[in-house]
C-alpha cells in the first residue's frame, strides 16, 4: 500500500464549533475556505478590532467591580487582563487562528483555581452586559455569546481538571465540599 500523499494542515482542524448563520454550527461539513469566510464574515460583521477592544475593555470595567468575579484575579492589572483577552480573539477572529481556542496559556491561566457555576454564569451575564452597553451588533453578539457559553464550559472544566488533580474536593456547582 503506498502511502497518503503529504497535504499541508488547515490553520483549523474543521471540527471547531464556529460562527455560522444558525448560531454554532460544526466545521466537520465544511471546507477550510468555507470556515475561512465564516470566520472573516463574523470579524467584519461584529466590528472587528475596534469592537473587541471596546467589548474587553468595557467587560473588565465591570468585573473591577463585581464581587464575584474580581477575587479570582490575583493582580487586578485591569487594562492587562482587557489586552490579553482582546489578543486571544484577534488571534481567533481577526488573525482566523481558530486553534488559538486552545492555547495551552489559557488553559493554564484558569487551571489556578476553581470556577464555580455562579462564577461562570456571572462572567456571562458581564459579558452579555458588556456588549449591551456597547450596542452590540446582532446577530453577530449572539452567535459570539452562544461561543463564550461554550468556551466558559471548557475554561470551566479546565479550572475542575485541575482542582481535581490538586486533590481538592467540590460540589457539582463547583463549591468546595
Amino acid at each position: 500500500m503506498s502511502p497518503r500523499p503529504i497535504t499541508p494542515a488547515p490553520r483549523h482542524d474543521g471540527k471547531v464549533l464556529l460562527v455560522a448563520d444558525q448560531g454554532l454550527q460544526s466545521g466537520e461539513q465544511m471546507s477550510a475556505a468555507q470556515v475561512d469566510r465564516k470566520v472573516s464574515d463574523f470579524w467584519t460583521g461584529i466590528g472587528g478590532a475596534g469592537f473587541f477592544q471596546a467589548l474587553t475593555t468595557r467587560f473588565y470595567e465591570l468585573v473591577a467591580q463585581d464581587e464575584v468575579l474580581r477575587p479570582l484575579f490575583a493582580v487586578p492589572d485591569w487594562e492587562r487582563h482587557a489586552a490579553r483577552l482582546y489578543d486571544h480573539f484577534r488571534r481567533i477572529y481577526g488573525e482566523n487562528d481558530l486553534t488559538a481556542a486552545w492555547d495551552p496559556r489559557m488553559h493554564r491561566a484558569h487551571a489556578h483555581f476553581l470556577i464555580t457555576r455562579e462564577q461562570r454564569l456571572r462572567w456571562l451575564a458581564l459579558m452579555r452586559e458588556a456588549g449591551t452597553q456597547l450596542d452590540a451588533p446582532e446577530p453577530h453578539f449572539g452567535e459570539f455569546l452562544t461561543i463564550m457559553k461554550v468556551a466558559s464550559g471548557e475554561m470551566t472544566a479546565v479550572s475542575r481538571g485541575a482542582a481535581l488533580v490538586r486533590r481538592e474536593r467540590f460540589h457539582w456547582d463547583g463549591t468546595p465540599a
